[in-house]
């Protein structure tokens, strides 16, 4: 090779290794590239949101909640509370005696799910009836719980109404009205005894409603009815009493 060429080879080598060099120290003092993020999983809610499950941490209280006002012209005749109780009694104990029955024209009309609800019901009835009754007792020993009622048997449809609007005027005008005159008299039993059993009617009306407008749904949901007030809940989705906070392994299921 001659001195020309051996020149010419050694410069353009040494301009490629300075080269890399400089390109090496600027991609070591670059800023740091950031990794894409990941991509969410397909199988994920848009919004993120997730199933709703009630999870109750404080029971509802006569003197703090706003849904215990009694509606303009009351039908309810009001008396002492001894008097009211007995009433209470009296109601509660008309409404299991129908929901009882109403199960039966359900069930033999082929409505199994409604017919799981109204039985539910009608027990929930008879724990308000007991939670009335140890009152009653000891202010009046001697009282005896009234006969049951003559039930008239009408489609599923208009006793699905019915019972709802019979849960609806005790949530929002007979048991507000009995609240009242025990917070007058100042007897904190009957108070939480009736508020419990004015909140469990609440959601009685809901679930009449619900079964109402899905009637020709059948659903195989199952109804767990609190031991301890009388609400009932339909479905898996809970974890606990949203009126006394019972937890949900107490619950019967129908």
């Amino acid at each position: 090779m001659s001195d020309i060429s051996r020149r010419s080879f050694m410069r353009n080598a040494a301009i490629g290794a300075a080269t890399v060099g400089t390109l090496g120290l600027m991609a070591g003092c670059a800023p740091k590239q950031e990794e894409p993020a990941p991509q969410a999983n397909a199988d994920a809610p848009a919004d993120g949101a997730t199933a709703y499950v009630l999870d109750p941490k404080t029971m509802p209280d006569a003197t703090t909640a706003s849904n215990f006002n009694v509606v303009e012209e009351s039908a309810t005749a009001v008396g002492t509370t001894l008097e009211n109780l007995k009433t209470a009694i009296e109601g509660e104990t008309g409404a299991t005696t129908k929901y009882a029955a109403w199960a039966k024209v359900a069930e033999k009309a082929g409505y199994d799910h409604i017919a799981r609800l109204f039985t539910c019901t009608s027990d929930a009835e008879k724990i308000h009836i007991e939670l009335e009754y140890k009152l009653v007792q000891k202010l009046d020993p001697g009282y005896e719980k009234p006969e049951p009622p003559e039930v008239p048997e009408h489609t599923v449809d208009l006793n699905l109404i019915a019972g709802a609007n019979g849960e609806i005027y005790e949530t929002s005008d007979m048991y507000p009205s009995f609240i009242k005159v025990a917070q007058e008299e100042q007897n904190n039993e009957a108070v939480q005894v009736f508020t419990r059993a004015k909140l469990a009617e609440a959601y009685h009306a809901e679930r009449y409603l619900d079964a109402y407008n899905t009637i020709d749904t059948p659903t195989d949901d199952k109804y767990y009815l609190c031991p301890i007030c009388g609400y009932i809940h339909k479905g898996e989705n809970f974890t606990a009493c949203p009126i006394c906070l019972a937890p949900k392994a107490s619950f019967k299921e129908y």
